[in-house]
């Protein structure tokens, strides 16, 4: 608004002291990373023989991520089976010494040898089936052995025609489309075939170790029926009481041993195929098919602990300044995030730390992104770190909701909201003319501009709260407009125009009324 003061020499711009929010906020700067990630490993050692997720994959919980080869692995647990049920047949033996000298009758050794002769028979009927599936996985491995060669001699052709066309020299040439789509479908062609002869060769592999573990099985039980069957014919009658005692003793020990024994071989055989302990993106895969492993411990952290792009932040209020700051994880062979959950850890200066709490309401804006996304602080550190003298606190931000489409990693702007007062007696901020601690506004009464000595609240680069001096509707000047106006008699040039008090003068032609007699 332009009024005219009771001068003609004189024009204000004004405004008028009206109801309004007043909104304070503190400017950060930092990196998204994921509210959550699983960095896991292999427990076991050994070499990877598969990996079944792709890097940028979405699993589900107890999805197969690896697997390394565990012949070595079933190969004891099989070895420990055999020793358990070797045990427990010389515990039954012993106990049934331990009741009476004449333990054994015909009975138990017609028993005995009626379990051996079944164990045998079961022991040759396992060869047998063992030996044909391994028959059947090498016929097919020669079957597909042939038609990768074959793949070879096609793919040979192919990429023969396509050099003999010219076009390894001019891709353009009039044959070259259709040479350089004979020489893909033939590559596609021998990459799906070589697939399948490994996976053969896989499934031959795997029999093999399946085949050697059933029949490792079958003849322990044998091993056990004869240890069996001779206890039974042998009575064991020498044996004392006390002799007989002790080993049963000695037979329970071993079992519990074996047991143990037995638990921590399956669970290696377990831990040999790694799976996803929650649903969430692949971020990183440290691991191929021919690679040796260690074992190691898995961490599932909260707050993107040990992720994996580095992270840096930083804070803009009252000219504070922060440091650089990062973290990463090399040594997870897979990195799993929870899909679209991030947040923002910046660092904010001593001199406003004090302005910011948990809860307090934020926008987050994405590199790359225009929309700004709601978010609140969720923590606010209190050991602070100190650089050439200035103390900075770290202060996390959680957007809220899921955004599958951000990424970790990503550069983002936060504004926090640190006060907000609503509904208030507000003024244009540059209307307030502070000196120390006194503050006044000019108010334009009967067209002269007249200073009010004022208190002031809250303030944002636009608005600034009014606690006392003004009341609502009040005719606030913003700026004294123009000087005195040469009359048209005067040699000097006429001005119609002039620049805002403190704002170095205006261009011509500014749109003011020129003052009376001008």
């Amino acid at each position: 608004m332009i009024v005219r003061g009771s001068s003609a020499a004189v024009t204000y711009r004004t405004t008028t002291a009206v109801l309004g929010t007043v909104r304070q906020t503190l400017s950060l700067t930092g990196n998204l990373t994921p509210v959550a990630q699983s960095n896991l490993s292999f427990q076991v050692s050994g070499t990877v023989t598969a990996v079944d997720v792709s890097l940028g994959e979405q699993i589900v919980a107890g999805q197969v991520l690896a697997t390394v080869d565990a012949t070595s692995l079933q190969a004891t647990l099989t070895q420990a089976q055999a020793n358990l049920t070797a045990a427990q047949a010389k515990l039954s033996a012993d106990q049934g010494s331990s009741s009476a000298s004449s333990s054994t009758t015909a009975q138990q050794v017609a028993t005995a040898r009626t379990n051996l002769a079944n164990d045998q028979q079961s022991y040759t009927d396992t060869l047998a089936v063992n030996a044909q599936t391994i028959r059947t996985d090498q016929q097919n491995i020669a079957g597909d052995q042939a038609a990768v060669n074959r793949d070879n001699q096609s793919v040979q052709q192919a990429q023969t025609q396509y050099n003999n066309d010219g076009c390894s020299s001019t891709p353009s040439g009039p044959n070259c489309q259709a040479d350089q789509q004979n020489l893909s479908t033939a590559q596609q062609t021998q990459a799906k075939d070589q697939q399948t002869l490994a996976t053969a060769q896989a499934g031959l592999a795997t029999d093999q170790v399946r085949g050697q573990q059933s029949a490792d099985q079958a003849a322990a039980k044998v091993s056990s029926d004869r240890t069996a069957l001779s206890n039974a014919q042998s009575g064991n009658g020498s044996n004392s009481s006390a002799t007989a005692a002790s080993s049963v003793t000695q037979d329970q020990a071993t079992i519990t041993q074996d047991e143990q024994t037995i638990s921590n071989a399956q669970k290696a055989v377990d831990e040999a195929t790694l799976v996803a302990p929650a649903a969430g993106l692949v971020a990183q895969i440290n691991t191929a098919v021919g690679s040796a492993v260690s074992g190691t411990s898995n961490a599932s952290t909260g707050s993107a602990t040990g992720s994996t792009a580095a992270s840096s932040s930083s804070s803009s209020a009252s000219s504070s300044t922060t440091s650089p700051s990062s973290s990463s994880s090399s040594t997870a062979q897979f990195i799993i995030l929870t899909p679209g959950s991030f947040e923002v850890t910046s660092s904010v200066s001593d001199s406003v730390i004090s302005q910011v709490a948990v809860g307090q309401q934020a926008v987050v804006t994405a590199a790359g992104t225009t929309a700004g996304l709601a978010a609140t602080v969720t923590s606010v550190g209190v050991i602070g770190t100190v650089s050439s003298g200035v103390a900075t606190f770290p202060v996390t931000v959680q957007i809220t909701g899921s955004h599958p489409a951000l990424r970790d990693g990503m550069s983002a702007t936060v504004t926090v909201v640190v006060n907000q007062v609503v509904g208030v007696l507000t003024v244009p901020t540059s209307a307030v003319h502070t000196n120390g601690t006194a503050s006044t506004v000019n108010v334009l009464k009967n067209g002269v501009s007249t200073p009010v000595a004022v208190t002031v609240g809250a303030a944002d680069p636009t608005r600034t709260q009014i606690t006392s001096g003004l009341s609502q509707g009040d005719t606030v000047v913003i700026a004294t407009v123009s000087s005195t106006v040469p009359s048209s008699a005067a040699t000097t040039p006429r001005r119609t125009g002039g620049g805002i008090t403190g704002g170095g003068a205006g261009g011509a032609g500014g749109g003011l009324a020129a003052p009376p007699g001008g």
